[in-house]
């Protein structure tokens, strides 16, 4: 579920993955990017996902909340309150659009990329900033996320993980039981979800 906004410029902490969208970036823009970010830093890694072979969602707190509830509730087979199935519904539907709009290229080709991480060393906050200038002096509107401390979660799923979740959300919206065999995807992105609110929630506000 993708977040509309950026993490707050105010803080300063090191970006290790840097989401682009509407639109994504080219192959072109991409390897301007990496011959950018690696010069002078021979050893520096720029790992490209792209938007054919990586489902990536940037998702706030509350969305997790959300979904959290709602996967707690379908695997444990019990009735999904108003607010599970809105949750779910509108992850089901972003995953079977995804899948939809993948399916059309082919995994060998190079391909828009949605997101790419930096490490060895991750961004500076002056890096990041760079950068969002750089990609919106192009297109004004485009969404570029930042993950800093844990600020949103971010997700990134290869295909084979995106259509073994689909079957056991769908039986929950419909109010079937869920199999245990499609329960376990969904006790993994539980978990996931659950790991991530609880270390946000432990380190509290992120000061400006």
């Amino acid at each position: 579920m993708q977040s509309n906004s950026p993490s707050p410029a105010g803080r300063h902490a090191p970006v290790v993955t840097v989401s682009v969208q509407f639109p994504d970036l080219s192959v072109r823009e991409f390897e301007e990017v990496r011959e950018r970010l690696t010069a002078g830093r021979p050893g520096r890694a720029v790992v490209p996902h792209e938007a054919h072979r990586w489902y990536a969602a940037s998702s706030d707190p509350e969305t997790v909340r959300a979904l959290v509830a709602g996967l707690q509730a379908a695997v444990a087979g019990r009735r999904l309150s108003f607010d599970d199935e809105e949750a779910l519904d509108d992850l089901s539907q972003e995953y079977a659009d995804w899948l939809e709009e993948s399916a059309e290229a082919d995994d060998a080709d190079p391909g828009p990329v949605v997101s790419f991480s930096v490490h060895l060393p991750a961004l500076t906050h002056e890096e990041f900033a760079e950068l969002l200038s750089t990609f919106r002096a192009v297109h004004s509107r485009r969404i570029v996320l930042g993950e800093q401390r844990g600020d949103s979660h971010h997700e990134l799923s290869t295909r084979q993980q995106i259509e073994s979740r689909l079957p056991g959300i769908r039986a929950a919206l419909a109010g079937e039981p869920v199999g245990t065999v499609d329960a376990l995807p969904l006790l993994a992105l539980l978990n996931d979800y659950a790991s991530w609110l609880s270390r946000f929630d432990d380190a509290g506000p992120t000061p400006g």
